[in-house]
């Protein structure tokens, strides 16, 4: 066995004070502060150097001073700071976004769709709250870093994408890599695979029940939508049965076929049955069990 160890880099953010002086307040719009919790921020008031000068958080007075000072904030300490002459009139207005530098994020990838695509998702933790965007690439192990493939949004999940046109029974791992980046930081993890590794197909579909003579069971299915080539890249299926409380459940197969037949059943017992697929050569993972669906056996 090989084993495959590399670094991930993870930038974060720490405390700082930011000059105000350098944002406009043309319109007098809400200027956006990101900073880190638990941080020290100081924030000068705009031609705020005049006696009387205060600051209000949320419509409510702090105090008086030209220079907003915050220590070890936390997330109580957001929102909108403003800074007014001694007349009221505003001057400048500063919406403070609080959060966290983004952490290297952990990553989980599968194949249901072998071997056309694969689909890998991230998770942080802990949440950076800030909004934060996602840079994903994958490329061979052996291949340069100029020829990352970008890898593409997976239906309407922000944190998923898809992975196609990878290589087939390759010794060498698959690198993907997830950048997390907010304004506060970012973080990256570099995730290998090997293909033939992550295939885990989606569950099998349509699965019918049939009451037969003789206290039995026919059972259908079909392969999952997702598995592009049943033919030629084959599935095997595992019936799991049961009745009464789940922990009676008996496991049947694999059986190569769509449909097998359940036997020396109990007239008056309601039996509840799912399927599992995995790919036949036993690469990766068994898929999920379909949901259940059940059938009775009648009492004459």
């Amino acid at each position: 066995c090989l084993m495959y160890v590399f670094g991930a880099l993870v930038i974060t953010a720490t405390a700082f004070s930011q000059d105000m002086t350098t944002l406009t307040t043309k319109n007098n719009s809400v200027q956006d502060l990101f900073v880190a919790v638990g941080s020290f921020v100081q924030i000068p008031c705009i031609d705020g150097e005049q006696k009387g000068v205060e600051w209000k958080f949320n419509n409510s007075v702090l105090f008086s001073s030209p220079v907003l000072s915050l220590k070890n904030i936390s997330l109580q300490d957001q929102g909108i700071y403003t800074c007014h002459q001694p007349n009221g009139n505003p001057i400048q207005r500063v919406f403070l976004h609080l959060g966290y530098s983004p952490p290297s994020p952990d990553v989980h990838c599968w194949s249901p769709s072998y071997p056309k695509r694969a689909v890998c998702s991230w998770t942080l933790n802990p949440n950076p709250i800030l909004p934060t965007h996602y840079i994903a690439t994958y490329r061979s192990y052996s291949d340069p870093l100029s020829s990352a493939h970008q890898c593409q949004t997976w239906g309407k999940e922000e944190r998923q994408c898809v992975l196609q046109e990878l290589k087939i029974f390759e010794s060498e791992p698959t690198l993907f890599n997830i950048t997390a980046i907010n304004a506060l930081g970012s973080a990256t993890r570099i995730w290998p695979f090997i293909f033939e590794e992550i295939v885990k197909p989606d569950p099998p579909v349509n699965v019918t029940l049939t009451v037969m003579p003789g206290k039995k069971l026919s059972v259908q299915w079909g392969p999952p939508p997702s598995w592009p080539d049943p033919v030629n890249f084959p599935l095997k299926y595992t019936v799991k049965f049961h009745w009464g409380k789940p922990d009676t459940a008996r496991t049947l197969g694999p059986y190569e076929s769509h449909n097998m037949v359940l036997r020396g059943l109990v007239a008056g017992r309601t039996y509840h049955i799912q399927i599992s697929a995995k790919d036949f050569l036993d690469n990766g993972q068994s898929s999920d069990w379909s949901s259940p669906i059940s059938a009775t056996i009648p009492s004459n």
